[in-house]
């Protein structure tokens, strides 16, 4: 079974180590969202494996192994993406929880 623990828990607020993580997005407007979510997360090269849920608002990605990635790099690649959507798009993710 897989469950989702805080992540403050498990490590430093803005280093993300391997594994698989989930989080909400706040404001996916249009059905271009999802794809941009996708598209650049996986530009990084830390990041696999990421999956977007319109619908939901969330999105699931992987931190390679042997990969750490800071929260704030993803947050402001994010930023940027949904400042490129315009529209009233927010990427900004939150209540991320890492998959156990």
């Amino acid at each position: 079974m897989i469950s989702a623990a805080p992540i403050a828990a498990q490590q430093s607020k803005d280093v993300l180590t391997a594994g698989t993580y989930t989080a909400k997005v706040k404001a996916i407007v249009c059905s271009g969202c999802g794809p941009l979510i996708k598209q650049t997360l996986e530009k990084m090269k830390e990041i696999d494996s990421v999956s977007v849920d319109s619908e939901k608002k969330t999105v699931q990605f992987a931190v390679k192994k042997n990969n750490t990635v800071k929260l704030s790099d993803l947050q402001k690649a994010l930023k940027a993406a949904s400042d490129k959507m315009g529209m009233g798009a927010n990427y900004e993710l939150f209540d991320l929880k890492a998959l156990k």
